[in-house]
């Protein structure tokens, strides 16, 4: 299959042959990679800078009113988190059957409690 390529494409062949041929195999030599591509990305980035194609990024600055905005911001989200008070409510448990039943009695029995006096 890739040979069946390279015979209908012959210059994608010619660009994988630019191999350096020489006496001293390339992946014999100790970490040849690492070595040979930091004197390549060197090598670049000083004739880059000697054209003057190195353009830097300017850091842009934050606009004041950004800055205090967020400021506010925060100060207003601790006053909200300070005066929020925790909600006391309990819910009522739901009661399945005779537990249920025994409640309601007991509240029908405290609604109608009364004494009879002597």
């Amino acid at each position: 299959m890739i040979a069946q390529n390279y015979r209908r494409h012959p210059e994608a062949l010619a660009l994988q042959l630019v191999l350096q041929w020489g006496h001293r195999l390339a992946w014999a030599l100790p970490r040849p990679t690492t070595r040979i591509l930091r004197a390549i990305r060197a090598a670049r980035s000083a004739a880059f800078a000697a054209a003057g194609r190195i353009a830097y990024p300017v850091k842009r600055s934050t606009p004041a009113w950004v800055r205090e905005a967020t400021q506010r911001a925060r100060k207003l989200g601790k006053l909200v988190r300070k005066a929020q008070r925790a909600l006391e409510f309990e819910a009522p448990r739901k009661l399945n059957g005779f537990a249920q039943h025994l409640r309601d009695m007991r509240e029908t029995f405290d609604r109608y409690v009364f004494t009879v006096a002597a």
